[in-house]
């Protein structure tokens, strides 16, 4: 039983090899002959098999750090400028976000929400405060609302970012009329 045993697998994986090859090459053939539609049939039905999409993958999300700002603004009603800056840093807000889908103004939104903000659109805008309430830094570089976070270069490895609310505090001039109501804006109003 061994001498035969060992005699026949040479012979007969040779002839197997050599049916394979002429297999596969009639199928490369084949597929080469075959119709665009039905390669991208197959590769769409591949993609929705591997990815659970037509085509597309999942919407793979990403912890993005968010470090607020507080920015205040000393701000003069007389000369229309900030006369001094104060920033409160604040704790580290973690989102769950889709860097392809999820855009600049869509985290602005959630770290208002997030820390109890007023939206920005009821915030006291004084004469001549013309900047942006909110902006996004990633890297010294400033994020625009309508860009996606994957547009700004946010990824998995690169996904810290710092956002600053700015807060006006109007700056009023002391009265000086002897009296015991006199008022001005203290320190303790910034």
């Amino acid at each position: 039983v061994t001498k035969s045993h060992r005699a026949l697998p040479s012979v007969s994986f040779f002839h197997i090899s050599e049916k394979n090859d002429d297999d596969e090459r009639r199928r490369r053939r084949e597929e080469a002959g075959a119709s665009v539609a039905e390669r991208e049939s197959a590769s769409s039905l591949f993609y929705s098999f591997l990815f659970g999409g037509k085509g597309t993958a999942c919407a793979m999300t990403i912890s993005l750090t968010v470090q607020p700002r507080v920015q205040r603004e000393k701000w003069s009603l007389y000369w229309k400028e900030s006369m001094s800056t104060k920033t409160d840093i604040l704790d580290p807000v973690v989102l769950s976000v889709d860097e392809k889908k999820t855009k600049v103004g869509d985290v602005l939104q959630m770290v208002s929400s997030r820390m109890s903000w007023p939206p920005k659109q009821e915030l006291l805008r004084l004469e001549g405060f013309e900047e942006p309430w909110e902006l996004c830094v990633l890297n010294g570089k400033e994020c625009m609302e309508d860009q996606t976070l994957a547009d700004c270069g946010i990824t998995k490895e690169n996904s810290t970012v710092t956002t600053v609310r700015k807060v006006l505090v109007a700056e009023g001039w002391k009265i000086k009329t002897g009296g015991l109501d006199d008022s001005d804006t203290d320190e303790d109003d910034f």
